[in-house]
């Protein structure tokens, strides 16, 4: 089989710097995702007196699959960092990686906060029909 295109040097590093922002999207919503996995144990040990909650399966399986793409992806970016010193000696890798990590928790927190705008709005909205009906 015939070796395909060599990819440029430019390329791989826009491979890395697109890769980082990636996990950058993807690292929070992972952190949180075990974070929330750990509070909801916590509070299932039931020291109180009422019934104990349930372990969630959905919050262990979002958890597991978010640190599946994590770990994908920076396999992923290690490779593409490794071609880039192969291609190129003294290639830039932290730089563009930490600007790629940056600008990838940047996007997450403008659509986390998009999405908690929308949601409260589609909460008011409810709550005014279920108020506006029962005052009519």
């Amino acid at each position: 089989m015939l070796p395909g295109p060599a990819i440029t040097a430019e390329r791989l590093s826009d491979a890395v710097a697109g890769l980082a922002g990636l996990i950058g999207f993807s690292l929070v919503p992972m952190l949180s995702a075990w974070l929330r996995l750990l509070l909801s144990f916590l509070e299932s040990e039931g020291l109180g007196l009422g019934r104990r909650r349930r372990f969630a399966g959905l919050t262990l399986l979002r958890s597991i699959l978010l640190s599946v793409i994590v770990i994908f992806l920076a396999i992923n970016w290690q490779r593409a960092a490794g071609e880039l010193r192969e291609v190129r000696l003294e290639a830039p890798i932290v730089g563009p990686t930490l600007a790629g990590l940056a600008i990838g928790g940047v996007f997450w927190l403008i659509y986390a906060f998009g999405l908690r705008l929308i949601r409260s709005d589609w909460r008011r909205a409810r709550t005014r029909r279920r108020l506006g009906g029962l005052l009519r």
